[in-house]
């Protein structure tokens, strides 16, 4: 019996609970186990409250609910543990019925984490201090957003686009909030452009959730290629296999730093080889060129001419300057 097979059954005992009372000999027969392996299921379940009384030779099982249900708290750091194991437990649930559910569930503990940090931090303003502002995540936003997607609904929103300088109206299915270092994104499929595309939530002036819904599974989306076309908050093709070179004194504190969720870093004489994959060249060559004259770029040499052309481009700003004082 496979993992995915012992998870799968014990979810549908909690559904036939959800649902009322049921008998270990009803939950044996349907499922095509012996009563011994659902008392063993029942203990698994001892997190959620499930009350128990025996009637003659059978044993009836009850999800307990309302004023007698027990208040359950996770501690951070068993809500940290369901966060960095996610992907673990949407891979076992996968194509089963309880797997939109058990997404559902994890986004509401990522909310959950989220509230109970930021209380943490908030009790604590005289020994905590950060020297730059913490990404804008819009928290009158957020919530909205994220119930919409989990619900489903569609979203029509006022998106102001700094490329145009100037705002539009659209009407988007959110599939996904991206939080980074860089703030916070929403991805959706926009119906008027046909695609998925990454919004700024910080740049969306104006937000309505609409009653009708939306069927995910008419969409073709991969979530890791999309976020693949993303670096330092920005998206753009090509997606490129970056490999740099940084030299000490820079490489002692770019080792450190954080690059993409592909980053391969190796040590060498002097310094380091950082290797990852991603799109929005634009963004790379910027984050290049602050690492200043200690980085080199060996691969691709398409990026290596475009930090090559925008460093003469500073050299000749800046000679410009220097002639005209």
């Amino acid at each position: 019996m496979s993992r995915g097979d012992q998870l799968f059954r014990q979810w549908t005992i909690l559904s036939r609970l959800s649902a009322g009372r049921r008998s270990r000999r009803e939950l044996a027969e349907e499922l095509g186990v012996s009563l011994k392996t659902i008392t063993r299921d029942i203990l698994s379940l001892s997190v959620f409250p499930i009350a128990e009384e025996r009637s003659g030779i059978d044993v009836y099982y009850e999800l307990v609910r309302g004023a007698r249900a027990p208040s359950v708290r996770f501690t951070p750091e068993e809500l940290l543990a369901l966060l960095l194991s996610e992907g673990t437990i949407l891979s076992a649930v996968d194509g089963s019925p309880y797997a939109a559910a058990v997404g559902e569930a994890l986004a509401k503990v990522d909310l959950l984490h989220r509230e109970t940090s930021e209380r943490s931090l908030a009790r604590l303003p005289q020994v905590f201090h950060s020297s730059f502002l913490k990404p804008q995540v819009r928290a009158d936003l957020q919530e909205r957003l994220h119930e919409a997607a989990i619900e489903r609904r569609l979203v029509r929103l006022t998106y102001f686009t700094a490329e145009r300088r100037a705002s539009s109206e659209r009407v988007v299915e959110p599939f996904f909030l991206h939080l980074h270092p860089h703030g916070l994104h929403l991805i959706a499929y926009c119906r008027e452009r046909g695609d998925f595309l990454y919004f700024s939530v910080g740049a969306i002036e104006a937000l309505e959730v609409l009653t009708e819904t939306f069927d995910p599974e008419a969409r073709t989306f991969d979530l890791k290629a999309f976020l693949s076309t993303v670096f330092d908050g920005r998206r753009g093709a090509p997606v490129l296999d970056v490999h740099l070179r940084i030299m000490e004194p820079t490489a002692h504190w770019a080792r450190d730093h954080f690059y993409h969720s592909t980053q391969e870093l190796t040590e060498i004489d002097g310094g380091i080889e950082l290797r990852f994959r991603s799109g929005a060249p634009e963004a790379i060559a910027a984050r290049v060129l602050s690492l200043g004259p200690d980085c080199e770029v060996l691969a691709p040499q398409s990026l290596a001419r475009d930090v090559a052309d925008r460093a003469r481009a500073i050299v000749d700003l800046y000679a410009v300057r220097g002639g005209s004082s």
